[in-house]
């Protein structure tokens, strides 16, 4: 017989004497179920729930125990017999397979054999049949269908209570009754970078909808039991605010059907959920590239709720597989333009500046989500070194970014050796430069090589000593690294050396001005009020004030004041006047203008150099103005020929000629120490034609210091001439060496000079108030008409000053009624919304 058909027919016969026993207990678990969904356990609570529960159990035991005593259990022989019956067998085929024969003699153990085969044969097609209907002896009527579709019906009625209805009727938490106390109030809190008001939730409303991340709160009031607010199995934050209330928060990302739990009452909600869309964003015009490695952006950017933070991301060109790198956009150099966004980055920095990219910008929401505009092929921009000191720091900078990518060689291992054997020389002999440097990937080793060259000769290259200094630690930092780590900023340092090669005390006056700027940028973008405006923009208004003078010391002792005329003078006065309006507006309120305005003066005020490069004395200096105008471009000519007298002097030194006179000059070979070869002539001509050279501009200068006798400036350029004539005597002995300390003694008087005319200058100017005002024609970045170099600026209007003290007054007035006592409170809080608005 089949092993299955045995397991068929025992679940048969179960079923069958099983049913007789059960039937009062599955009828009153259905009426009970079917009660829970019909809301009749909600409705009276309890302790009537737990009271119809017990009665029902006890009714279905009492049921149970009288069918109890003629249930019996299903065996192995009821089994088979069920399955010869429902196969129609006779003879009881089943049993002749477990006898065994009484004889054992041949012929009886192959007659029994012969007989089991037959009854197998028998059994082989036999099968189970499904059980009898044995609930149909029990009810006739067929009530069992009702009790079904009751249920069926229950369900339908109660809908998406009907999980939430029946865990509570077979829970063991009380269930307690709803009454006309327990109040809901439910409300969508969006989130705040949507700038959205709540959303109050009443039963009338045909559509819910709210921004995605908004939270549902649902305050319930009369009810004895925490409540439960429950959105797909999670279940929400409770919060107890009050004797009896409840405050209950849950997070909604996506559409969603929240379900509320409180006391008796079950109540759920059909929420939709507007995604938050991820930004658009585009370029509205090409990307401008600008001599100091600033990369110049026109974008627009469209989001739902508006983005918070802007990013410009590239890599190299036809390197499809490589990541891109970002810079971020800086809040306090992004304008809003009629088209757009504005905005300045400063890529002079980047391993990539000077490099064929793809380039594409970001705009991040609140919500983390990313927009990327379409990328486009751009080269990044560079800065432009102009001094060959500067180029060839700049040069090993990259060079020592590009080895950045690879690893140090691997360390060799050193032989064991006896405390005897360890030498006892000076400390660094013991800590082996060799297993440094000559690690190092090739890039760093070229950069340590070029620095030790161009740190070579201090004397004769380096103006500057702080650069010199700072290019000598860098290489030791090189020198001494085992690993990359151990290096340190190094690509940083080589940046502010180029800077400062480049330009000298400017740099740092410049990014004084910029971290000034970039500071009261965003105190202006975050609204912050008059008490932390003042420090910023007195701290501004100096850093601008060092920027100019630097600005007008370096273009004097670098010899670049262009001749010729034109509007581009240092109107110091004209940019006080529009720092002052600029600090008014922020007074007034007017932010988003105070912002444009910075940021057109700070473009204005780093655009100061190429226009000082181009020279040029406003029109409305007066004489005393123009005669020191034309006394700095003078003594630039002075300072730029003397450098070049220098270098020529050191041109000869290295060649090896010998100047006659010189003690060190060694006798050319072939010649005795009493003749003069042509090579000896030929040096001592160029000698004397320097010193005629150095004698012209010691007169030049001369009559440069006779409008300055008695000052500073004047004791400085007496200095001047003082060493230009040593310099002259020297050449004429034919001392190069002489002549070159002294000529390096002229150069560093005739700086102080330079910086001492040009402060005067910027003073006399600052104390001039013509030039600017009453001219007709172009504005200046704050709106107002003006003349000279700050004239281009457009597109931010102040008021003039008849409207900014007619605002004064309002403001005042506004204070005035709100400490007045007595006025109504709706008058009240809309004075001091309009004073938080204007009045900070």
């Amino acid at each position: 017989m089949k092993r299955f058909a045995l397991y068929k027919a025992f679940a048969a016969l179960w079923w069958e004497r099983l049913a007789p026993v059960l039937w009062p207990v599955a009828i009153l678990l259905a009426v009970y179920a079917g009660l829970a969904l019909f809301g009749l356990w909600d409705a009276v609570g309890d302790p009537w729930r737990a009271l119809a529960a017990l009665a029902g159990l006890g009714l279905a035991g009492w049921f149970v125990r009288g069918a109890l005593k003629h249930f019996r259990c299903p065996t192995h022989e009821d089994a088979a017999r069920r399955v010869e019956e429902d196969s129609g067998i006779t003879a009881r085929p089943h049993e002749a397979l477990l006898d065994q024969p009484a004889g054992r003699d041949e012929v009886s153990v192959t007659l029994w054999q012969a007989h089991r085969d037959r009854m197998s044969a028998r059994l082989s097609g036999a099968n189970a049949r499904r059980p009898k209907a044995a609930w149909a002896a029990i009810d006739a009527w067929g009530l069992r269908v009702a009790l079904v579709l009751f249920v069926i019906v229950g369900v339908g009625v109660a809908g998406e209570f009907s999980a939430g209805r029946l865990g509570d009727a077979f829970g063991l938490r009380p269930i307690y009754r709803s009454s006309g106390d327990l109040t809901v109030d439910a409300w969508l809190d969006p989130p705040a970078y949507t700038g959205r008001a709540p959303v109050i939730i009443r039963e009338d409303m045909a559509r819910i909808e709210a921004p995605e991340g908004s939270t549902l709160i649902v305050r319930t009031a009369g009810v004895g039991r925490e409540p439960s607010l429950r959105l797909d199995g999670e279940r929400g934050e409770n919060r107890r605010i009050g004797d009896g209330v409840w405050e209950s928060r849950i997070p909604l990302m996506t559409d969603a059907i929240p379900e509320l739990r409180a006391g008796g009452r079950r109540q759920s909600w059909r929420i939709h959920i507007i995604p938050d869309t991820e930004p658009v964003v585009r370029l509205t015009d090409a990307p401008e590239a600008r001599a100091t490695g600033e990369l110049v952006l026109h974008f627009r950017a469209d989001d739902d709720y508006g983005a918070v933070s802007y990013s410009v991301e590239f890599r190299r060109r036809g390197n499809e597989n490589a990541e891109w790198d970002s810079l971020e956009i800086q809040p306090a150099s992004t304008a809003e333009t009629d088209e757009g966004f504005r905005a300045i980055v400063d890529t002079g920095q980047h391993r990539l500046a000077g490099s064929r990219v793809d380039l594409r910008v970001t705009a991040t929401d609140a919500a983390d989500n990313t927009g990327r505009s379409p990328s486009i092929a751009f080269t990044l921009p560079e800065r432009i070194f102009l001094d060959s000191l500067a180029r060839a720091v700049a040069e090993q900078r990259r060079d020592v970014m590009s080895a950045r990518g690879e690893d140090y060689a691997e360390l060799t291992e050193l032989p064991i050796i006896l405390s005897g054997d360890v030498p006892t020389g000076p400390v660094f002999v013991g800590e082996e430069p060799e297993r440094r440097i000559e690690r190092a990937p090739e890039g760093l080793q070229n950069a340590a090589d070029a620095i030790d060259a161009i740190t070579d000769a201090p004397e004769y290259f380096f103006d500057d000593p702080i650069v010199y200094l700072g290019l000598r630690r860098t290489l030791l930092e090189i020198r001494r690294a085992r690993s990359h780590d151990e290096i340190g900023p190094v690509e940083e340092n080589l940046w502010q050396i180029a800077l400062r090669a480049e330009l000298g005390s400017l740099s740092d006056a410049e990014a004084a001005l910029r971290a000034a700027e970039r500071a009261l940028m965003e105190a202006l973008a975050r609204g912050a009020d008059e008490s932390e405006l003042a420090p910023l923009f007195e701290a501004y208004q100096q850093a601008m004030e060092n920027y100019l003078a630097a600005l007008a010391r370096e273009a004097a002792e670098s010899g670049e004041m262009a001749e010729g005329g034109g509007e581009g003078g240092l109107d110091t006065q004209g940019l006080m006047e529009l720092l002052n309006a600029l600090r008014e507006a922020a007074e007034l309120g007017d932010t988003a203008d105070a912002r444009r305005a910075l940021q057109t003066l700070g473009e204005l005020l780093r655009n100061l150099q190429m226009q000082m490069a181009q020279g040029g004395s406003g029109e409305g200096d007066d004489a005393l103005t123009q005669a020191m105008r034309e006394a700095l471009e003078e003594l630039g000519d002075v300072i730029g020929e003397q450098r070049e007298l220098q270098d020529q002097t050191f041109g000869m030194t290295e060649e090896g000629q010998g100047l006659p006179g010189e003690p060190n000059a060694p006798p050319q070979q072939g010649q005795g120490s009493g003749m003069q070869g042509p090579q000896d002539q030929q040096g001592g001509g160029q000698a004397q034609a320097l010193a005629q050279q150095q004698g012209r501009l010691a007169e030049e200068l001369a009559a440069i210091a006779q409008g300055f006798p008695g000052a500073e400036t004047g004791e400085a350029l007496s200095g001047a001439q003082e060493a230009m004539r040593q310099a002259q005597e020297a050449l004429e002995q034919g001392d190069a060496q002489a002549a070159l300390e002294a000529q390096n003694e002229a150069l560093q008087a005739l700086r102080e000079g330079a910086e001492g005319i040009a402060q005067d200058m910027l003073d006399r100017m600052a104390e001039n108030e013509g030039g600017a005002e009453g001219e007709e024609g172009e504005n200046d970045p704050l709106g107002r008409p003006g003349s000279g170099s700050f004239s281009s600026g457009t597109g931010v209007d102040i008021p003039d000053e008849d409207t900014r003290q007619r605002a004064r007054r309002i403001l005042e007035q506004l204070r005035e009624r709100a400490a007045e006592q007595g006025r109504p409170q709706d008058e009240i809080d809309y004075i001091e919304r309009l004073l938080e608005r204007f009045g900070s």
